[in-house]
């Protein structure tokens, strides 16, 4: 049965690269996947745990035949469109280089940072346990992960309110004030909270969409930074701003538990240690590399370090004061990771809830405070407008009647 569905859909997979020429470094698999696997991000924990069941119960089942299955029974849909792509990579199919391993098939179609930790456990020679704990920590993070988004979304629904107002403000208000102030009084004539009003809007009708671009770039990068940026203001970022933070906080947790996985396989030694993290590094993103490479530079220096070797910045004060006290009366390093991921696991969700929380509440007065102050700017310019207009009128009285312009007796 398996294989009749893999005769079938290599005669898909031929009938559609004769039809339509091949595109990208996935053969018939062009860039246009992006939209399955942004789908997929969200449901792959219950996919891993899923996966992790089936090689349980089916010993010695080849991974291409659930492959085969899923592509078949979700044909169209983002899983089975995945499925498709992973059985063409296990078997070679459709001009696909064959892989052997998991984390090679899978490359390109989920995150990174869950690369590491299926190449590591596949390493190791225990893949399912490896794709359980996946799972388990994906959806223990999910949930925090929903709580904040839900927690931020009034600060991105307050930030979208204020671009909507500026915009009024800038493209209606200001003209029409400026237009019924023409014949009365000129622009260096007004007040400092009319010049400022004027100018301000002047400006964002000029460059408004530079404005924009700059805040798109802005977003572009910080979501490009947050795997790749590894330079000297990265640590700052990590405890400054809450993106990062929740970042860092997220990547700790996954890693330690992957280590955890790697030392129960590897030993728990200095050597075999540093053979895990060597072989987690080849498949980790720019930052966890970068902490890799500190923790094994501290490895080599010293050795019985104990939990100081992972202070190197992947973790905030607290966590890494938690692992060196961890580590002080549990001599396992596996075990003491165990319990780090565990504690970890606890506790993180709880703190990033919290930090929200206050980011949201503190974000949300500042946003408000400044759209009430827009609000209420027409009535002081108005206010304004008025003592300077009988401020201009009797200077330009004054100059009517200057003593030189006056007959002389």
């Amino acid at each position: 049965m398996i294989q009749r569905l893999k005769e079938l859909l290599a005669r898909r997979h031929a009938s559609a690269s004769v039809s339509k020429p091949a595109s990208g470094s996935v053969g018939r698999f062009p860039d246009k996947l992006w939209q399955a696997r942004f789908e997929f991000a969200a449901k792959r924990a219950d996919y891993y745990y899923d996966l992790a069941m089936r090689i349980e119960k089916m010993p010695g089942e080849p991974i291409s035949n659930h492959f085969a299955k899923d592509a078949a029974r979700r044909a169209g849909k983002p899983l089975g469109i995945l499925a498709a792509l992973w059985l063409a990579r296990s078997e070679g199919l459709d001009g696909e280089m064959q892989e052997a391993r998991l984390a090679d098939i899978l490359r390109g179609t989920v995150p990174d940072e869950d690369l590491a930790i299926i190449a590591v456990a596949e390493q190791g020679g225990d893949l399912k346990q490896g794709l359980f704990k996946l799972a388990e920590n994906l959806r223990t993070m999910s949930d925090a992960k929903a709580n904040i988004v839900i927690m931020l979304a009034s600060v991105g629904l307050t930030l979208i309110i204020l671009h909507v107002y500026l915009g009024a403000m800038a493209f209606l208000v200001a003209p029409m004030l400026d237009r019924s102030f023409a014949s009365l009084l000129p622009v260096e004539a007004y007040g400092p909270i009319a010049k400022t009003f004027h100018y301000s809007a002047q400006f964002l009708r000029n460059w408004g969409w530079l404005v924009l671009i700059g805040e798109l770039a802005v977003a572009y990068w910080v979501a490009r930074a947050l795997k790749n940026y590894t330079g000297k203001y990265r640590q700052w970022l990590d405890n400054k701003v809450i993106l990062f933070d929740f970042f860092r906080r997220f990547q700790g947790a996954q890693f330690l538990s992957a280590m955890a996985s790697v030392t129960q396989s590897f030993g728990g030694d200095a050597k075999n240690l540093s053979a895990a993290l060597e072989l987690m590094r080849s498949h980790a993103y720019p930052y966890l590399a970068l902490h890799i490479d500190r923790i094994q530079v501290t490895l080599d220096e010293s050795p019985n370090a104990g939990g100081k070797i992972f202070d190197t910045g992947l973790f905030d004060e607290d966590t890494s004061f938690r692992i060196q006290d961890i580590a002080e009366y549990q001599d396992n390093l596996s075990e003491m990771l165990q319990t780090v991921s565990n504690t970890l696991l606890q506790t993180a969700p709880r703190e990033l809830e919290q930090r929200a929380s206050g980011f949201n509440r503190k974000a949300s007065i500042l946003l408000i405070v400044l759209i009430t102050s827009l609000a209420f700017m027409p009535a002081f310019m108005a206010r304004e407008l008025k003592s300077s207009m009988q401020t201009n009128s009797i200077r330009m009285h004054q100059k009517s009647i200057n003593p030189s312009t006056l007959p002389s007796n």
